[in-house]
């Protein structure tokens, strides 16, 4: 008996064409193809969304108000508050306007109501609570009132029904993308390359996206080549390295160390842009 498989959901950005096609097709008589969005690109539209504010607002950077490092700590904050709630939108938005909140928590006036509560909470005001430690706790420099009113807008946004909807299941492009990276290594897209070498390099990137380079050794047997030694032991070693790279990656040290470096970037961009827009623009050099 034939199976056949219907695709359900489909998982893109923002930005993709991909589903109107897709909708536009009909692929299925009785059936419609559901988007959802990919959690990675939805958390980077939170960080894209306060930095071009920062930009077009006047007043609004400098220190202690909306900088590359808090940008980033809303934009990470926000990526968790829906991961962790993937199976309830009210969870999400509760979570998202939590840390919001969170951030312009003072001694005088603490607004934590929406933090979650006990020992294990991410809110160390409530984790004070819990542990009946209150009377010595001292908030950390609030969020700016500017600052606040400035980015609520953003949050309403990003934090709708319609959006959020999308993000249940949490669903991300992430594996797609790394295969994708595995496949354009092999044969990469600034090189013309007909169907029969992107479907080898497919091929070998399946093997090697999963079992690694020695996967290919039983493809050189059905081809007749033999394994040399050096070749041999290039494979298990690059095999090797590349699980304790991945175990590295997964440790906190490496990825406080990626977020230090990505939000230094994100500054260092930042700064040229602004440097650039003022030596460039239409007609500059007539």
């Amino acid at each position: 008996m034939k199976t056949t498989w219907k695709c359900s959901n489909y998982i893109g950005d923002g930005d993709s064409k991909t589903y109107k096609g897709i909708v536009d097709a009909k692929p299925y008589e009785n059936s419609s193809v559901f988007k959802k969005e990919c959690v990675g690109h939805v958390e980077k539209r939170m960080g894209t969304r306060l930095r071009n504010l920062k930009k077009t607002t006047k007043g609004l950077g400098g220190r202690g108000k909306l900088t590359g490092k808090l940008i980033d700590e809303l934009t990470i904050f926000y990526g968790l508050a829906i991961r962790r709630n993937t199976g309830s939108v009210e969870k999400m938005r509760n979570d998202i306007w939590a840390i919001l909140y969170h951030k312009i928590s003072s001694d005088e006036k603490p607004q934590h109501d929406k933090c979650p509560s006990g020992v294990d909470s991410w809110c160390s005001w409530q984790r004070a609570k819990a542990l009946g430690s209150l009377a010595s706790y001292t908030h950390k420099p609030p969020m700016p009132e500017v600052v606040f009113k400035a980015i609520k807008p953003i949050y309403k946004d990003l934090s709708s029904d319609d959006l959020l909807s999308r993000c249940l299941g949490g669903y991300t492009q992430n594996a797609n993308e790394s295969f994708n990276s595995v496949v354009w290594s092999i044969a990469p897209k600034a090189v013309s390359s007909g169907k029969k070498v992107v479907d080898i390099a497919t091929d070998i990137a399946v093997l090697n996206f999963n079992d690694g380079l020695s996967s290919l050794f039983p493809v050189y047997d059905t081809l007749g080549l033999s394994v040399g030694r050096n070749l041999y032991d290039f494979c298990v070693e690059s095999d090797a390295n590349r699980i304790k790279a991945a175990e590295h990656s997964l440790s906190d040290a490496a990825k406080n160390a990626r977020r230090s470096i990505t939000s230094m970037r994100k500054e260092l961009e930042e700064t040229n842009t602004t440097t650039e827009g003022q030596l460039y623009g239409a007609g500059i050099a007539e």
